[in-house]
């Protein structure tokens, strides 16, 4: 499979994810004005448990559509869709009589009685969507991507339209954007369904040699990661949602979001390279020497990528939360400033690897040791000094752990260095390029910007750093062109 093509199959999915984390965005400026910041922080919270259900009682079934089809004839394919929804559709029912059951205990557990209703209302929610993930795997085994981006763009739209627009033109409450949200989410169940059958439509639908017995015995140590994997990505959640108060979780919460652009580089780069790397595991001997050159080009490009992103937000991290959601979150900045560091480490998914090298039970350790460290040290702080950005740089301080772990090990398993992991130079040269168009950004600035808004003067600061990093990266010898190029002839 050729590089250029792997790159144009990313660029599509990268494609849907930029449109999400735009209308995100835009639902997540409006809701942030027109609620106030403990209604924002309901409306949070309730997504908060929704994912962390979600991830957990998903039991990793999503990623078997990536293992499992690679490895499957065409005629095949129908029915193993088929018999992996159907659990899905189990599971989401399930997660969806717990929200409705268990909203009053989650509501005590969280100290906000307004999240009991919250949670009733959205209940529905897993049912209809628990069996739409895994369409993105669907589609890049077949290398469909296109309509990953389509799907993508079509829902977010769906989204913008039942949520964050009646909210700013009808001055609508949280319950009642909830209640939209579940009606969009019926939309979105009915797109989905259609799209995962798409591209083996015209396949014949022969019964599948895979048991559910095979698909929960692979599922299996993924569940528990995802467990472990919930827990650890909810210990900042919890505990600051629980002795720190709604408004403050409102703050983080705005601050501790993914940061632009790298959640669409990294999980366009996953969809695409686990169900290749599962095939070409399965299909060669001497696999090893087939996958590590695209793994290592891609965290080549990732970090060409994500770097100068992280460098320019850790710069103007509070006048980025002030534009996005107003000044009453210019402190949500310091939440994210902590996050970023985060993405010197993370810029590639490892779930893709380990799974194709069959170290499903090792990813699983890892979580496990993980989470336990993790959540003894964050309460520790909060017995200690009871500080909000102390748990949340904890909290990256572990990821960063768990990411160096993880590629020791893969360094391990292609008997090579640690270090030889990283694409060094090109690393260096990004650092480098990104000071010097900051230090030109600051140049500029102690002439500083006339009376303009906040938005403006961010995309003042944003302008000034491309065209200043751009220009460095020529001396440098940092090719972009080979980044662009493919996808604009494609």
């Amino acid at each position: 499979m050729s590089e250029t093509n792997n790159t144009k199959q990313a660029a599509w999915i990268a494609l849907g994810s930029l449109f999400s984390f735009g209308f995100g965005i835009i639902s997540g400026m409006i809701l942030s004005r027109y609620f106030s910041q403990t209604d924002y922080g309901t409306y949070r919270q309730v997504f908060y448990v929704y994912s962390s259900l979600l991830a957990v009682f998903s039991l990793g079934i999503p990623k078997a559509y990536s293992y499992f089809l690679p490895r499957s004839p065409l005629n095949q394919a129908k029915d193993l869709i088929r018999k992996i929804t159907n659990i899905l559709f189990v599971l989401g029912g399930f997660v969806s009589l717990l929200l409705f059951v268990g909203a009053g205990f989650v509501a005590d557990l969280l100290k906000n009685p307004e999240l009991k209703t919250a949670l009733w209302i959205f209940s529905p929610v897993p049912f209809l969507m628990m069996p739409t993930l895994g369409l993105e795997g669907i589609l890049a085994t077949y290398r469909k991507t296109k309509f990953v981006a389509l799907y993508t763009i079509a829902t977010r739209i769906i989204s913008l339209l039942c949520v964050a627009l009646p909210v700013f033109f009808f001055d609508i409450g949280y319950k009642e954007a909830l209640i939209y949200f579940d009606i969009g989410c019926v939309v979105s169940f009915l797109i989905a369904l259609r799209l995962k059958y798409y591209p083996v439509r015209h396949e014949q639908n022969d019964k599948t040699e895979e048991k559910f017995s095979n698909i929960l015995k692979f599922c299996l140590p993924l569940m528990v990661a995802s467990l472990w994997g919930v827990l650890i990505n909810s210990t900042d959640q919890f505990f600051i949602s629980r002795y720190f108060g709604t408004e403050t979780f409102a703050i983080f919460s705005n601050g501790a979001m993914e940061l632009p652009f790298v959640g669409m580089i990294i999980g366009a780069s996953a969809t695409v390279l686990t169900p290749l790397f599962t095939r070409q595991v399965h299909e060669h001997a001497d696999f090893k020497q087939e996958i590590y050159p695209i793994w290592r080009s891609s965290f080549e490009k990732s970090a060409m990528l994500i770097y100068p992103i992280t460098i320019f937000c850790l710069f103007d991290a509070a006048l980025v939360m002030t534009v996005m959601y107003g000044e009453a979150y210019h402190a949500s900045g310091e939440f994210f400033q902590i996050k970023l560091f985060t993405y010197f480490f993370k810029i590639i998914s490892f779930y893709s690897i380990l799974l194709a090298l069959g170290a499903t039970r090792f990813y699983e350790r890892v979580h496990l040791f993980n989470f336990l460290i993790l959540a003894i040290i964050e309460y520790a702080s909060i017995l200690i000094w009871n500080n909000p950005l102390l748990i949340t740089a904890i909290h990256v301080a572990c990821t960063i752990g768990n990411c160096i772990v993880f590629l020791y090990y893969i360094a391990r398993r292609f008997s090579v260095s640690l270090w030889f992991l990283f694409p060094k130079l090109t690393i260096l040269k990004t650092f480098i390029a990104s000071a010097i168009a900051i230090g030109i950004v600051l140049f500029i600035r102690t002439y500083q910007y006339p009376q303009i808004s906040d938005f403006s003067k961010l995309c003042a600061d944003i302008g000034i750093f491309l065209l200043a990093y751009l220009t460095v990266c020529i001396p440098l010898k940092l090719n972009y062109k080979k980044l662009i190029i493919p996808l604009i002839k494609k």
